[in-house]
């Protein structure tokens, strides 16, 4: 897994002390036992946040409704898989053999 994670960590820019996280963060529930529907939940609550606390340090003028439309925006489902697609994050996917017949690696829901 090394050179994997070494290869994403040049490209986003962020370094994995502990490459068995980032392993277990791209491994989709079709590729074995592992679910990861509860981190999922707690990434996707953190991540509402940091572009929350973003948007609200970049636009200090902006109303809480244009505010949320922003965040709304910037965390759909299209947005993030536009994101992981740029970013290549499809390569580094652990998918079951179905999904890789049917293309999981660049769905939006798995890219998301």
């Amino acid at each position: 897994m090394r050179e994997p994670a070494d290869r994403l960590s040049r490209i986003i820019g962020y370094r994995f002390t502990d490459p068995s996280l980032l392993e277990q963060a791209l491994t989709h529930r079709s590729a074995g036992p592992v679910n990861n529907e509860r981190q999922e939940f707690l990434g996707d609550a953190i991540l509402g946040f940091i572009v929350a606390d973003a948007l609200y340090r970049r636009f200090p003028d902006a109303s809480e409704g244009d505010l949320s439309r922003l965040r709304a925006r910037l965390v759909k489902k299209e947005s993030l898989a536009r994101l992981a697609r740029d970013l290549g994050l499809g390569d580094f996917l652990h998918l079951g053999a179905g999904e890789l017949r049917s293309g999981g690696q660049s769905r939006d829901s798995i890219l998301a």
